[in-house]
This record gives C-alpha cells, sequence and structure tokens, in this order.
C-alpha cells in the first residue's frame, strides 16, 4: 500500500470529510466566531453530497500490514444511519446557532464523524479507530462547562468509554486469530457447538458497554446532563447508535439480546418517574428507547432495529431540543422549578408535543411507523411474556417522555415563569425534526425504502386496523392510568432530591474500596522493599568482604601460585580443545 493509496481512500470517506472540516473550524479564531456555524453547516451539506454521490458499495480496499480492509462500506445498513447521522448534525448545528465554543463547535463536527466513520466501516481494525475517536471527541462536550464536577463526571465517562476499547481491541485480536480475517461481517457470541467464543464475548461487551446495557448504563445519566444545552442532545444521539448500528452487524438474531433489550426497556421507566431532573428523565428515557432496538437485534427484526433506531434520533432529538430551549430561557431542568411555560412559549411547547406524540408511537408519527415493526416481530415470535414486556414498556414510554416531559415542562403548577419564546434557530431546528416526525408518520413507505431489507416489507403495512386500534388502545389507557395516579395523589411526587443508581457501588464503596487497594499495596510494598532492602545489604557486605581492600581477593598472592594457577588454566584450556 501505496501512500497515495490511503490518501485516496481517505479523500472520498464522508466521514474523512467532516472530521477535517472539523479541525478547519476549530481554527476560525474567536473574533470571527460566527462564521463557524454556516462553515459547519457547509460541511455537513458536503459529506452528505459525497454520500450520496458514492451510493452503495466499498471503497478504500487496502492492505496494511499484509492485511486486507476496508475503509469504507456503505450498505442498506451503513446508509440508514449514515443519512440520519447528517440530518441529526445538520439539525444540531442549527439549534446551537448561537453556541461560540471553539472545543464545543469542534466536537459536535468531529464526534458525528467518528460516529459515521464507525458505522461505514468495512473491517474491524477501522472500526476501532473510529471506536476510540469518538469517545475522545465526545468528552470534550462533558468538559465543555469548564466545572470540576463536569470534569470528573468527563473523566468516568472516558474511562467506562476506553474500557469498551479496550475491550473491542481484545475482541479484534481474537476474531483474527480464530478467523485470520479483520473483516466486519457477522461475529456471533457462540460457536458451531454452541459455546461462548471468547472473542465474540470480549466484543459482545464491547457494543454493550456503548449502548449502555443494564447495570453498564450509568455513564449516561452521570455524564450528558452536566453537558451544556446543546452538547446533551449531541450526545445523546450517536455513541448509543453507533452501538446499536454494531451489535445489528455483528450479532443479529442473538437471542441474549432478546432479554437483554427487554430489561432496558423496563428499568428506566421507574428511575425516570422518580427524577426530578427533566434532562436525567430523557437520558433515562434514551435507555429505554434503546432497548427497543437491542431487543429487536434479537429477534434478528433489522429493520425494526435500524428504523426505530432513524426515528428515535429524530423524536427524542426533538424532546430533547424542546426541554433545552426552556432550560436556555428559564436556566433550570428541574420540574419543581418549571411549569406554566405555555403561556410565553407557545411554539416550543406544540413542537415538544409532536415529539411526545412521536416517541409514544401515536398513529400518524414516526415513532408509530417504527416501532410498530418491533411490536410484531416481538409476537410473531410467540413470545408473550416479551411481547407484554414490550407493551408495558411501550406505555411506560408515554407516562415518562411522552406525559411528564410536555406536562411538567409547560403546564403542572404555575412556576411564575414568562420567559420569552425560544430563539428563531431553535424554532427553526425544533421545527424540521417535527416536520420530518410527520412526515414520516403519513408516508412510510420513504422510511421503509432506507430500510436495509427494504424486500421484507413489501406487503407490510403500518395502517391497518389492528396496528391502529391496538396503539390507541394502549395509549388511552396509559394516559388515563396517568390522570388517576395524579388526581389520586399516587403518582411520584416532583422533589429536589438525588436518586441513587447502580453507578452508588462504584462511586462510593467502589472508590473505597480502591484506596484501601492503594493503601494496601502501598504497604506491602514498603513491606516488600523493607525485606529487600536488608537482604541487599547484606550481599553488599559479603561482596565487599571478599572483593573489598581487606577481603581475600584482594591480598597479595605468591608468584609460584600465580604460575601454577596460568599453567592449570593453560591445560584445562588444552584438553578443552583435543576433546572438541
Amino acid at each position: 500500500m501505496g501512500a497515495s493509496d490511503l490518501f485516496a481512500a481517505l479523500a472520498i470517506n464522508p466521514a474523512v470529510i467532516l472530521s477535517i472540516g472539523a479541525a478547519l473550524i476549530a481554527l476560525v479564531p474567536n473574533a470571527q466566531a460566527q462564521l463557524r456555524r454556516p462553515l459547519m453547516l457547509a460541511v455537513v451539506a458536503i459529506s452528505a453530497f459525497q454520500l450520496t454521490r458514492l451510493g452503495l458499495g466499498t471503497w478504500g480496499d487496502l492492505v496494511i500490514f499484509g492485511e486486507p480492509v476496508t475503509m469504507l462500506r456503505i450498505d442498506p445498513l451503513a446508509r440508514m444511519f449514515a443519512v440520519v447521522f447528517h440530518i441529526a448534525a445538520a439539525l444540531l448545528i442549527i439549534y446551537g446557532w448561537h453556541v461560540r465554543d471553539r472545543a464545543q463547535d469542534f466536537a459536535t463536527l468531529a464526534y458525528p464523524a467518528a460516529a459515521l466513520g464507525g458505522v461505514t466501516s468495512g473491517d474491524l481494525v477501522t472500526l476501532f479507530v473510529w471506536w476510540e475517536v469518538a469517545a475522545i471527541t465526545s468528552v470534550f462536550l462533558i468538559w465543555a462547562p469548564g466545572t470540576r464536577s463536569t470534569f470528573l463526571s468527563g473523566m468516568r465517562y472516558l474511562m467506562i468509554q476506553v474500557f469498551s476499547g479496550t475491550l473491542l481491541l481484545a475482541g479484534v485480536v481474537l476474531t483474527y486469530r480464530e478467523t485470520g480475517s479483520l473483516a466486519f461481517n457477522e461475529i456471533g457470541l457462540t460457536d458451531e457447538t454452541g459455546a461462548i467464543k471468547a472473542s465474540g464475548l470480549a466484543m459482545f461487551v464491547a457494543f454493550g458497554v456503548k449502548a449502555a446495557f443494564p447495570l453498564l448504563h450509568n455513564w449516561v445519566q452521570d455524564a450528558y446532563p452536566k453537558s451544556t444545552l446543546t452538547g446533551t442532545i449531541v450526545l445523546s444521539i450517536f455513541t448509543t447508535k453507533l452501538a446499536v448500528a454494531s451489535l445489528a452487524r455483528g450479532f443479529a438474531a442473538e437471542p441474549a439480546l432478546i432479554y437483554i433489550g427487554a430489561v432496558m426497556t423496563i428499568f428506566p421507566i421507574f428511575f425516570a418517574l422518580i427524577e426530578n431532573d427533566l434532562r436525567k428523565v430523557l437520558c433515562y428515557s434514551i435507555n429505554n428507547q434503546v432497548g427497543f432496538m437491542v431487543c429487536a437485534i434479537g429477534f434478528g427484526t433489522i429493520n425494526g432495529a435500524a428504523g426505530y433506531a432513524f426515528g428515535n434520533i429524530i423524536f427524542e432529538g426533538l424532546l430533547m431540543m424542546a426541554l433545552g430551549a426552556a432550560v436556555f430561557r428559564t436556566g433550570t431542568s428541574m420540574a419543581t422549578e418549571l411549569g406554566g411555560l405555555y403561556r410565553t412559549m407557545p411554539l416550543t411547547m406544540g413542537l415538544c408535543i409532536v415529539g411526545a406524540l412521536s416517541i409514544s408511537a401515536f398513529p400518524g408519527t414516526l415513532g408509530f411507523v417504527a416501532k410498530g415493526l418491533i411490536i410484531d416481530a416481538a409476537a410473531e415470535s410467540h413470545n408473550l411474556w416479551i411481547w407484554l414486556v414490550l407493551l408495558f414498556a411501550s406505555a411506560g414510554v408515554l407516562e415518562h417522555a411522552g406525559i411528564k416531559i410536555p406536562f411538567f415542562t409547560f403546564f403542572a403548577h404555575d412556576s411564575g415563569k414568562r420567559p420569552q419564546e425560544a430563539p428563531t434557530h431553535m424554532l427553526i431546528a425544533m421545527g424540521l425534526a417535527a416536520f420530518l416526525c410527520i412526515f414520516f408518520g403519513v408516508q412510510p413507505q420513504y422510511l421503509y425504502a432506507l430500510m436495509p431489507e427494504p424486500e421484507a416489507l413489501a406487503d407490510y403495512h403500518s395502517y391497518t386496523p389492528y396496528h391502529v386500534i391496538e396503539q390507541l388502545q394502549l395509549l388511552v389507557w396509559a394516559t388515563i392510568a396517568f390522570g388517576v395516579l395524579k388526581v389520586m395523589k399516587w403518582y411520584p411526587a416532583e422533589i429536589p432530591s438525588t436518586n441513587l443508581d447502580t453507578d452508588w457501588f462504584y462511586r462510593i464503596p467502589g472508590r473505597g474500596l480502591l484506596f484501601w487497594a492503594v493503601d494496601a499495596t502501598k504497604a506491602v510494598w514498603s513491606i516488600a522493599w523493607e525485606g529487600m532492602r536488608v537482604r541487599f545489604n547484606d550481599a553488599m557486605a559479603r561482596i565487599y568482604a571478599v572483593h573489598g581492600p581487606e577481603g581475600q581477593l584482594a591480598r597479595a598472592w605468591p608468584i609460584g601460585f600465580m604460575a601454577l594457577s596460568v599453567a592449570a588454566t593453560l591445560a584445562l584450556a588444552l584438553v578443552f580443545a583435543l576433546a572438541v
């Protein structure tokens, strides 16, 4: 492979175009900071044009250190994620038009670029490189506020992401040893005999960490809400969806994912219901929503997983943007300090409701036409309990995201705040996202045409009477349940509090255990060093006794003895030479 081949492979890659654009944007001085966002939008447009121009296929087939790699692969699965990543990047740039921070502007392009590079990787080495770039670039968004709290949170986030990358690298090495190939295709968790493969397990956990599997999920709630308003929205989109795309490619139809995904859809609901910080509520919603995607991958419904990921990026991004606009105007995301904002922010309220309806899978919205594929796959699997769990989780989505976010932000009690409507650029971004939620909801054929396996949807119809009635029943009863709980005062009260999650175990006792381990290591080392020091001194004393000025080897020897020693040495050498 020559340098020209590598340069040509990089030059045509849309992810590299975004990365170069991010680096150039970072060079724009603060005196001309207002130029960054228009330039960022232009870079996204160039990258999207290049994605469209290339179409489907592979590029960058090179040989590095004797091993073939494919640096760019755009197949239907990669294309679907690549398209929505470009849409999201453009909307986020418009939404954050007011931002004048160099680090945030850089990360807002470089981070989506890394995620784009990951989903379009054709080999495991390229995936690993983009995987790590995504971790490094995203942490700048967490550090952006510049406080000690965000610094510590960013370090914890980086530690977890690097741990995921380490597992991925181990999986790459083990996979190459087992197969002799670096191609990123089906990996599988088990071999032909049903035994778990070390390579598959390492990569499964690596993807699971980034997808926020249960007990590995806390970095989302710990890190995302501590970023800036725009940073939180950027972070909420790309990392977990990169993991979903990787799981879909490497572990399709893996049964374990059905149960992991089902758990992911359930447990965040209860945390979200009692959480006072609405930004954290939406972070728990990320866990819940990714659970639906993971479950779909387990069923082998890649259309459902990719379609729902596409939709979630848009409608959950819309909810994040609407809440962010309210926080931008009021300075708080606490449910106890919000409410009554519909009086002065009616446009933001209306757009938020569109996002709430879509995430709740209301007929006529993007969420309905995407989630139906997953619910149908669960029903067709004849797994009654998983189907019931997904229905319950769908009702829970309505409770904590579809109702709680707009209700406590814009209605509920009157907080007395009368902020201005959201800035124009935020309304434009939210309006475009809301348009997409409705457009794809009423014209699902355009969404289905993008899916990885469109032929499987040839006879599928979203708006059958059964689908519509089933979903309306679910939404109506869930809404009634919310009303009854509020009237009976059984709904968890919104109170200023800090809710403990499983991260408590590594942040409190885990930290204590770490400090104890450090102190114990120091004590053991001190004891070991003292023992080695004593033995070293004894050895040096013995050497000194023999070789020192008063030692036996230092005294004078008679000439005859020395002559005899030399003769004996020469005789020994002669005998050895003759023997050989």
